[in-house]
């Protein structure tokens, strides 16, 4: 196979020529690959259950699930994110329907859990 360049009216190498090329040729080598052909030993691979990463919502009700429910602190730790992004995840909750509970322990923490009727 010959490799051909797009080249402009002056006779030089088009700019972003090269790139295209590579583009269509990794497009042309996956295209190839056993995987994507569909073959008898993928259907072997997917039939094995792979565990599905839990999402940071289910995380979240997990732990308001608790007892004592839990406070911000341990919501941030458990998912990664900002205080400001779990109290809105908090009110997306609360938009769905489920009735959350907001107390404080002796320290002055407060602690957000899911109503016993949610």
């Amino acid at each position: 196979m010959t490799k051909t360049t797009k080249v402009t009216a002056t006779g030089a190498p088009k700019r972003g020529a090269r790139k295209t090329e590579r583009k269509s040729a990794n497009r042309r080598q996956q295209k190839r690959t056993p995987a994507a052909t569909g073959s008898p030993a993928n259907a072997v691979a997917s039939s094995v259950a792979v565990p599905i990463r839990q999402s940071k919502k289910a995380a979240i009700l997990g732990l308001l699930e608790r007892p004592n429910g839990a406070a911000i602190s341990d919501l941030t730790a458990a998912t990664g994110w900002q205080v400001h992004s779990v109290r809105a995840a908090l009110t997306g909750l609360r938009k769905e329907g489920k009735e959350l509970v907001r107390a404080k322990d002796a320290a002055g923490v407060t602690h957000y859990r899911l109503a016993a009727g949610a």
